[in-house]
């Protein structure tokens, strides 16, 4: 039984590893909430809602969404803020771009969005 288990186990992760962007895939399947440990993490702070294309991004620098939230409410706080009352943030997980190679265009998505 456990012999089968292993086995099954063992199928399930070759399938994912062969699934499209298997970094992504197996991420979405263990961090769903987070960063995976090879992902990194993008603040995006808006500091007046009223003005929601005023936006401040980060680099892609925090390892996990805590460190983002951290960041992003230090920012608020410097700017009297530090409840959000005035302002919003987002964190972007897992930059996958996407190659164009015809057209030599690079575009992409982030794995996860939290807020």
């Amino acid at each position: 039984m456990l012999r089968r288990a292993i086995l099954v186990g063992g199928i399930a992760v070759l399938a994912a590893a062969s699934y499209g962007d298997p970094e992504r895939h197996i991420a979405d399947l263990i961090w769903k909430n987070d960063a995976a440990p090879w992902e990194k993490v993008t603040a995006v702070y808006t500091p007046d809602a009223a003005e929601p294309r005023k936006i401040e991004i980060s680099e892609a620098v925090f390892a996990d969404v805590a460190a983002c939230r951290d960041h992003v409410m230090e920012l608020a706080a410097e700017r009297g803020d530090p409840d959000l009352q005035k302002g919003s943030f987002e964190c972007a997980v897992g930059f996958y771009p996407q190659r164009d190679a015809e057209k030599k265009t690079v575009t992409g998505d982030y794995r996860l969005i939290v807020r």
